[in-house]
């Protein structure tokens, strides 16, 4: 998996002492745990605010991560005692990825697309999603080489505080919605309770009679 060889580099620049066999463990471990603790509160909790906490947080463990190797690599001293940072952040990372924005998205995919478009969106998305994740790894090395490790890692940081905007402004709350009134939030209608009132009602009517 991509996200295992951006790790395993990870873990060897930090001078950890952890072998990448057991940190490649130990996060199999973390997204096993974080991805069940999500499942069982997504429908508690909602999903914009599992995107949006998820999302949050991973922006600023990015950003932690790029001010240690941007001090390790001014001067190595300077983080002589903040060998845990990388540790604590990626941890972080990883469970928040789980929790929020590695199985929402794919829960909401089947939520989002209406059946006529479904066969074609899914698929779509997902190989997007994979393309970015091919991208991801191929250029990691590339870009720590070009631009310097903390910089690669706010680069990171920028593009998911782009995630944030667009999750806090375009993207709805499917909990609890039939596909008729999610369409209808995604159209952009003005009267969304009161089109959704009247479909609820069509609906009920249809069922008695």
């Amino acid at each position: 998996m991509w996200y295992k060889i951006v790790f395993n580099c990870l873990f060897q620049a930090a001078n950890t002492g952890i072998e990448a066999g057991i940190a490649t463990i130990i996060v199999g471990v973390m997204q096993v745990v974080a991805t069940f603790v999500s499942t069982t509160v997504v429908d508690r909790l909602g999903r914009r605010i599992l995107l949006l906490s998820s999302i949050s947080v991973m922006s600023i463990c990015t950003i932690l991560l790029g001010v240690y190797f941007f001090l390790k690599d001014q001067d190595a001293t300077q983080v002589a005692n903040l060998g845990w940072l990388p540790i604590v952040s990626l941890c972080v990372f990883i469970i928040m990825f789980s929790f929020g924005f590695g199985p929402v998205p794919w829960l909401m995919m089947g939520e989002l697309f209406a059946s006529d478009v479904k066969g074609f969106a899914g698929p779509l998305a997902g190989t997007t999603n994979w393309l970015l994740a091919f991208v991801i790894t191929k250029t990691f090395s590339n870009l720590v080489d070009a631009i310097g490790t903390g910089e690669t890692f706010w680069l990171f940081s920028g593009f998911s505080i782009l995630g944030l905007i667009f999750v806090f402004l375009i993207v709805p709350e499917t909990k609890g919605q039939s596909l008729t009134e999610i369409q209808i939030m995604l159209n952009g209608s003005r009267d969304h309770n009161a089109s959704a009132t009247t479909v609820s009602n069509l609906s009920e009517s249809d069922v008695k009679n």
